[in-house]
């Protein structure tokens, strides 16, 4: 034992300071490169797509903005689409008034002269009225069946009272005349069968009105007689006579 004291000492070796170093194996060192290679092949491929795709965020299309920026359709357009409508609806306006201003106060105007031929041509004329007196249905002249009337021999009917006289059929006024205070009508019922009604105090009807038998014509205040003439053509009827409510009846 102190041999080898002696020897250590005189070696001037100290035991203490002994390293033992182990030789790695050079599979295990080849095993530990080619995973970092790896490693670093996975990271480089991750840093590439990371910055693939912040490039494509930051890519910025210029072709056309987006739909909020897109700038409004300018409302200058649309006031003066407004705008026309109104003026189309104040011309429509203008020309109605002014048709109907036309038509009241220009009767001979050319766009009332175009519409009346045009109604003149699409109205058929009517057929004139060919029967004669015996064909159609006479009433009485007068609504109150208490006045008397009376039929001369030369087939004139009279009667004096207060009452509103009729026509004894339907027809068309041909002439209203006055004369003395009162008045005289002439009816036209067809083409040859015509009644003359003189004597009355006011007459109801004008020239070139339509009349009817259960329509009064006229009023008489009794202050004269009435009378009534019954034409076939420019013959005076007398083939007639009246009956107990004063409604004429025809002898033929």
């Amino acid at each position: 034992m102190s041999d080898t004291i002696d020897y250590a000492e005189m070696l001037e070796i100290p035991v203490n300071t002994l390293n033992v170093t182990k030789k790695r194996s050079k599979k295990r060192r080849e095993e530990e490169d080619l995973k970092e290679r790896v490693l670093e092949s996975v990271n480089e491929k991750m840093d590439a797509q990371a910055e693939e795709g912040a490039a494509q965020e930051n890519v910025v299309d210029y072709g056309s903005p987006p739909p909020e920026e897109q700038p409004p359709e300018p409302p200058r357009r649309r006031f003066l689409e407004n705008k026309l409508l109104l003026g189309e609806f104040i011309a429509v306006c203008a020309l109605c008034a002014t048709i109907l201003l036309t038509n009241l106060f220009w009767q001979d105007s050319a766009i009332n002269t175009f519409f009346r031929s045009l109604i003149t041509e699409d109205t058929p004329a009517a057929a004139p009225d060919e029967r004669s007196y015996a064909e159609l249905s006479a009433g009485s002249v007068v609504a109150d069946a208490d006045i008397a009337c009376s039929v001369s021999e030369t087939g004139v009917l009279s009667f004096t009272g207060e009452c509103s006289v009729y026509p004894p059929c339907g027809g068309v006024v041909e002439s209203v005349a006055e004369s003395g205070g009162t008045y005289a009508m002439e009816i036209r019922h067809t083409t040859s069968f015509s009644t003359v009604i003189a004597g009355l105090t006011y007459a109801y009807a004008a020239a070139g009105d339509t009349v009817y038998a259960t329509i009064p014509v006229g009023f008489t205040d009794g202050s004269s007689a009435v009378t009534v003439s019954l034409y076939d053509g420019d013959a005076l009827i007398r083939a007639y006579s009246l009956d107990e409510d004063n409604d004429i009846v025809w002898n033929v």
